[in-house]
């Protein structure tokens, strides 16, 4: 919510002073460096991948392939560190079951519905499989 003194004219999101990030760059960059890699463009990733670690002086990534991905996916790890993507990086690559203790393939990979939700559509919802 915004303080009194940030809020503006009647468009007030339009104007507001508030610059909130929504994406970073790099999450950007390591998006289409996936993207890339995974339709078969290696040397795209490799680019746009090496721009990420370029900013702060690391070497570049030569590797193909799987060894590519990996990377991809490690500089994830790396960079975004904290701000809550791992967790659905390894569900949505499918390595989950393998790294998260408790995590159960099949199930964890969608979050219960809500009972209040079910209730407000009349019932005609179905829980999600294993809730």
């Amino acid at each position: 919510m915004k303080r009194l003194d940030e809020r503006g004219l009647p468009d007030d999101d339009l104007t507001s002073p508030l610059n909130y990030r929504a994406i970073r760059w790099a999450d950007v960059l390591l998006m289409a460096a996936e993207a890339f890699q995974r339709s078969g463009n290696d040397e795209r990733a490799r680019t746009e991948l090496n721009k990420v670690r370029a900013r702060v002086n690391m070497p570049d990534v030569s590797s193909s392939d799987d060894a590519l991905y990996q990377a991809i996916l490690n500089e994830r790890r790396y960079e975004l560190s904290g701000e809550g993507f791992r967790f659905f990086d390894l569900v949505r690559t499918g390595q989950a079951g393998e790294r998260i203790d408790g995590f159960i393939t099949g199930q964890h990979e969608v979050f219960p519905i809500p009972q209040v939700e079910i209730d407000l559509a009349g019932g005609i919802w179905e829980q999600n499989p294993g809730y």
